[in-house]
């Protein structure tokens, strides 16, 4: 840990040439999801590009919330997600 100070060094802002850059901070994880597209849309719109060349062994099921479901007792939700999934 104490070589992590040596390694850092802070360069005045006058210091910089007028053309060069300055980066920005980087994203944080909250921000780089906003900008980052799911993963089942991508999916789901490459299968849609591909038509009946995709493999028959990848598929997209939709995300089941409990919302979905509804108020069913337990024993039967798991039940009912069963029955929502593609076979």
């Amino acid at each position: 840990m104490s070589a992590i100070p040596r390694t850092l060094r802070v360069v005045p802002k006058t210091s910089l040439k007028p053309g060069s850059k300055v980066l920005p901070p980087p994203l944080t994880n909250q921000n780089e999801r906003a900008f980052k597209e799911p993963l089942i849309r991508i999916m789901a719109r490459r299968q849609q590009e591909t038509g009946d060349l995709w493999p028959p062994n990848l598929r997209i099921e939709p995300h089941v919330t409990k919302s979905a479901i509804g108020k069913a007792p337990e024993d039967m939700r798991v039940q009912l997600k069963r029955l929502l999934r593609e076979r």
